[in-house]
């Protein structure tokens, strides 16, 4: 088979609970990898089988790659950027201003948090395959 009549699948928790699976019949089974969240992600599947997954369970759906799921919810990575990055510029200048010649800490703590801050600004893009962390349910 060519890679044009594979597709990836993802069965959301929702569905994992209830997932009927349809007979293979001699096409080779996808391996699911689990996602955080509950989720489960199927590469690979034959076009035909994929139809009957979707057919059978209301909620899977194809996808074009393994999404990406964020630990937090999406309003934490801009603001724990913006911080980080405002931390980094304040790490540099507070020393350099009030005379202390060259504390090996700053060249040290500086880039670290602009670079973790760089990291969480990206990690705040909403592409199409990031998925953010669910609610926890209340007890």
């Amino acid at each position: 088979m060519t890679t044009a009549e594979r597709v990836n699948l993802l069965v959301p928790a929702e569905v994992v609970a209830r997932l009927s699976i349809p007979d293979t019949s001699g096409a080779a089974p996808a391996l699911p990898t689990p996602i955080r969240g509950g989720d489960l992600f199927l590469p690979g599947v034959p076009a035909a089988l994929a139809a009957q997954w979707i057919d059978r369970n209301p909620g899977v759906y194809t996808v074009s790659r393994r999404p990406a799921v964020r630990r937090y919810p999406p309003h934490v990575y801009p603001i724990a950027a913006v911080l980080a990055l405002l931390t980094a510029v304040q790490a540099v200048i507070v020393p350099a201003v009030d005379g202390v010649a060259n504390p090996p800490w700053a060249w040290l703590l500086g880039p670290a948090l602009a670079a973790a801050g760089v990291t969480l600004a990206y990690k705040a893009i909403p592409f199409a395959h990031v998925r953010y962390a669910r609610p926890r349910p209340s007890a």
